[in-house]
């Protein structure tokens, strides 16, 4: 029987020994974490650097640790691949709140914070850590094909924030002025049907937050929900980090906010640091992931991209692989490979000419690009078949991905040039996620021998 590979993240807590950090690794290791625990900070600098792990979670409580200096030194430290970090224990003071944002952390959390608090936090956590690996090892492989990568700009010098203010202002808008006016750039819009109108034309803010107002009032919970429904499906605003504010006793419901497309709910006052360091860690996080998409982007050269598709080159693909499947290995993390054919089209050619089959070709990678994520790799295998690697992901995960693309491609009717009819093909998929002592060849094989 075949051994799977399984494992969701590895993650590092740092603190002194204590019951609730025992039980904090204990709910972890449940859900397919794997925690090591530090309890000092070179014993985490050390882990980190040899470990590989996907996050750093460092208890502000443990005096010994010097918990603030030393996500600031992990955040900084290039060594570690751009591994989240995220601070917890917090006292809930502007000045924590302040020094977080200062220290560049990607998360903080007050007293008390339990797995259940974290998990919804983490897991964006754990794809940004993907996609700054997948871009270190990119960037590497584009140097080795002989093209120049420019490296990525410090966040230290991003322009300042574009924040966007919906429905009414309870205060919000002035405290966050004064304390980080020189930071940012507000615009206000008074509800949800003029954001949705603002947002068309002007997608790219780093961020919104909105005050949830009683029913029948300016911003609903049903409103909020909504809009926040609205903005998480939105390919073009790419997930942009919606925060609410819930001032009422007994407002909107904090899982059901979440699962509804928020990325952070406060119950707390404006007047305090908690919206603000919100704001500031949400959005440098999405500056990051533009950053990065734009980066990934970049990788594709004359000597990496397949002139006739437009996709990555399969050569490169492989140079590619051998990374990812070492790193599985190392790491004990997903990884899965994804085939797609279309039996059809070479039929194209012999019913419409070269041009429109080359045009089809060509269009086949671009639909399956836009469905996919910025770090899931598409290149061309041969003819008309392309290849998917899906780094960190699991089998039943890329499946319903894959279900849903196929789906989506076989259903489209295609304009090609100088066609003056709509063309539809069949799809079929084949997918493999890798297991204990695979080889890349392995992996391409059994993912191709399940084409169906």
């Amino acid at each position: 029987m075949c051994q799977t590979v399984s494992r969701l993240a590895n993650v590092l807590i740092a603190g002194s020994s204590g019951s609730r950090l025992d039980d904090l690794a204990a709910r972890l290791s449940d859900n397919d974490f794997q925690a090591t625990r530090c309890t000092s900070a070179t014993g985490l600098l050390e882990e980190a650097r040899i470990g590989q792990p996907d996050l750093a979670l460092i208890d502000l409580t443990s005096d010994d640790l010097g918990g603030m200096d030393l996500a600031a030194k992990v955040v900084a430290n290039p060594d570690f691949g751009g591994m989240p970090v995220i601070v917890f224990g917090a006292d809930g003071s502007d000045e924590q709140f302040s020094q977080a944002v200062e220290a560049g952390v990607d998360d903080i959390f007050t007293e008390p914070a339990t797995f259940e608090d974290m998990r919804p936090r983490l897991i964006p956590l754990l794809r940004l850590a993907t996609m700054r690996r997948e871009l270190t090892e990119r960037t590497a492989l584009t140097k080795r094909f002989g093209s120049s990568i420019e490296p990525l700009a410090s966040l230290s010098d991003q322009p300042k924030l574009e924040l966007l203010q919906i429905g009414r202002d309870l205060g919000e808008v002035e405290a966050l002025k004064k304390t980080i006016g020189d930071q940012c750039a507000i615009t206000t819009t008074p509800n949800a049907f003029t954001a949705n109108l603002l947002l068309s034309s002007k997608p790219f803010f780093d961020a919104c937050f909105l005050a949830v107002d009683e029913i029948g009032s300016t911003m609903s919970p049903e409103q909020a929900l909504d809009l926040c429904n609205q903005i998480r499906l939105s390919p073009r605003l790419y997930n942009m980090p919606v925060v609410l504010i819930n001032p009422h006793e007994g407002g909107i419901d904090t899982n059901t906010a979440m699962q509804g497309g928020a990325t952070r709910v406060l119950s707390r006052r404006a007047e305090d640091g908690e919206l603000s360091s919100a704001l500031c860690i949400l959005g440098r996080r999405q500056q990051s992931r533009w950053q990065i998409r734009q980066a990934m982007l970049d990788t594709k050269t004359p000597e990496t991209t397949d002139p006739r598709t437009g996709a990555y080159t399969f050569e490169y693909m492989r140079g590619h692989l051998e990374s990812l499947v070492a790193a599985a290995r190392i790491r004990d993390k997903h990884l899965t490979l994804v085939f797609f054919s279309f039996p059809d089209a070479p039929g194209v050619k012999d019913q419409f000419g070269e041009a429109a089959s080359e045009h089809l070709l060509k269009q086949l990678p671009q639909w399956i690009n836009a469905m996919v994520r910025v770090e899931d790799m598409v290149a061309h295998y041969t003819g008309h078949d392309f290849c998917i690697a899906l780094p960190d992901t699991p089998v039943e995960e890329a499946r319903f991905v894959m279900n849903r693309i196929a789906g989506v491609l076989a259903y489209t009717d295609f304009a090609l040039c100088e066609v003056y009819q709509p063309v539809s093909i069949s799809v079929e998929y084949g997918i493999a996620g890798i297991e204990k002592g695979d080889t890349i060849d392995a992996l391409i094989d059994r993912a191709r021998a399940n084409l169906e």
